[in-house]
């Protein structure tokens, strides 16, 4: 993980903005001295993975050492036969089709496998070393533990003093994270967009303390982890969308930014040109009048922004998701968009699926892993979209393998971003007569302020029949001259999406 941006910021009528570089975090342990010994990602070339990560921690005086890690799977076929207790593989038995499952599949990151490390007497170097497919994978050092696995009950987690989160203050992350790259060689998932950015490639991440008067106690100790993209410009004559992120249940404002690869995801995103700029908010454990009495409000005072609805959206995972329902059923026009994904709860209450506002939104996106036994996620997703498709409100499902982890939440914001937000357009059709024919115009508006037009094309009709071959955009725009033999008396046109948008139609004109 790479060093970040700590800021220290408190909401006052006058607040400023102090940003300080944190500086690299010393290796080491305070057992002995400094060591680089972050994690090793080998490409082997060997079955099962093609790659090798060997974990090291200097510690000489530990009388044991253990690491906990994400690297239990299993597959749709095991699970099927068994849902709670599926055969777990690890790394150097994981196949191909195989997924990221904690064991047994309870909904809980506690039962992730436990490993005892190998001392080095004579460098006091503890090691693990086992095979990993692509991917990030979380994982936290056990000192001196002798708990049963894989609860651990009693001790202490400890992040990689030489792989250390980017934040020193605030709620500061017990684990850490390592990506692995994909070998095509063994069928392993190309999960490049999770890996760290070129370095001029990268935004930039901020920890910040603002002010929630009675809202919160103490009022003046409530976090934000906030990215901003590569390229930041405080006065961009087009303010930025905002992007608020939810953590689960038990979490912080920085899961997202450490455990969920908030920051490369973002930032690849970005420089391959799947999405345009924002900025995520990441708040701590907000309640529902938090996030729109006070962070909202702190967000558009000190970045910029866009200020309206259309210019925001909503998500959050598990616990964090049910604020995100709390919103979307009871104050909807607050965001344009939203996403829900594992909710335990939080279904609308009878008739509140019929709300016409909730047809007007800009995006909804909701999803629940196939395997997911945390809480009623699995079953309360089911019966949300059950109920939102009866009701005729249109959204973006996402209901893939997997299990109530990083893992799913990790490629559901993906789906969410380069599928939902931020995308949607309006399309118009103007029809001018002339001599001899009509002029058709088509104009293509995206519903959020940014800076790149839509492009792609659009498709002409007349008469509800298509007319000529589909022409492109420039600017926004696409004409078409439809000949007097060919005049009508309905004109309407069809964007069919394009690089940052989705379709849309126009109405008859």
């Amino acid at each position: 993980m790479r060093t970040g941006i700590r800021a220290t910021l408190t909401a006052t009528v006058a607040a400023t903005l102090i940003v300080a570089v944190v500086p690299t975090a010393t290796a080491g342990t305070p057992h002995g001295p400094a060591k680089n010994l972050s994690p090793q990602v080998v490409h082997t070339g060997t079955a099962p993975t093609g790659y090798k990560v060997t974990f090291r921690i200097y510690d000489p005086s530990a009388t044991r050492m253990r690491i906990k890690g994400e690297w239990s799977f299993s597959s749709a076929a095991d699970i099927a036969a068994d849902p709670t207790n599926p055969n777990p593989r690890y790394g150097d038995t994981w196949r191909v089709g195989d997924f990221p499952l904690a064991s047994p599949n309870a909904g809980s990151a506690a039962n992730w496998p436990v490993t005892d490390m190998v001392k080095n007497g004579a460098t006091g170097v503890w090691s693990f070393t086992t095979s990993l497919p692509s991917g990030v994978f979380n994982y936290a050092f056990y000192r001196d533990c002798d708990a049963a696995a894989p609860a651990l009950t009693g001790c202490t987690p400890a992040a990689d003093p030489s792989n250390p989160p980017w934040n020193t203050s605030g709620s500061v992350e017990a684990d850490s994270q390592v990506y692995v790259p994909s070998d095509p060689k063994f069928h392993t998932t190309d999960y490049s967009w999770q890996s760290e950015a070129p370095a001029h490639q990268r935004g930039t991440l901020a920890h910040l303390t603002y002010s929630s008067p009675g809202h919160a106690n103490p009022a003046d100790k409530n976090y934000l982890s906030v990215y901003t993209p590569p390229g930041y410009d405080p006065r961009r004559a087009t303010p930025y969308p905002t992007f608020y992120l939810i953590h689960g249940g038990g979490g912080n404002e920085m899961d997202w930014s450490t455990q969920g690869d908030l920051n490369n995801i973002m930032d690849n995103l970005i420089s391959r040109g799947l999405v345009q700029p924002m900025v995520v908010v990441m708040p701590n454990n907000p309640t529902t009048a938090e996030t729109l009495d006070d962070i909202i409000p702190f967000t558009q005072q000190h970045y910029n922004v866009d200020t309206s609805a259309g210019g925001r959206a909503l998500a959050g995972l598990s616990g964090g998701a049910t604020v995100v329902q709390d919103i979307l059923f009871h104050r909807t026009t607050s965001f344009g968009h939203y996403a829900v994904w594992s909710a335990p709860r939080g279904l609308p209450t009878a008739g509140e699926e019929t709300n016409p506002q909730l047809k007007q939104l800009l995006g909804l996106h909701i999803g629940v892993a196939v395997q997911d036994l945390g809480g009623l996620a699995q079953g309360n997703t089911a019966a949300e979209q059950s109920l939102l498709k009866t009701a005729g409100v249109p959204f973006a499902a996402y209901n893939i393998n997997g299990g109530h982890n990083w893992s799913y939440w990790r490629n559901a914001l993906r789906d969410f971003l380069t599928r939902v937000t931020f995308r949607a357009t309006t399309t118009t059709v103007h029809a001018t007569h002339r001599p001899g024919g009509v002029q058709l115009t088509a104009r293509v508006t995206s519903a959020t302020a940014e800076p790149v037009s839509p492009t792609g094309k659009v498709q002409f009709s007349v008469d509800g029949k298509a007319y000529g071959a589909p022409r492109p955009l420039h600017n926004g725009v696409a004409t078409i001259v439809v000949p007097a033999r060919d005049a009508g008396s309905a004109y309407a046109a069809s964007y069919g999406g394009g690089q940052y948008y989705n379709a849309s139609a126009s109405t008859s004109s």
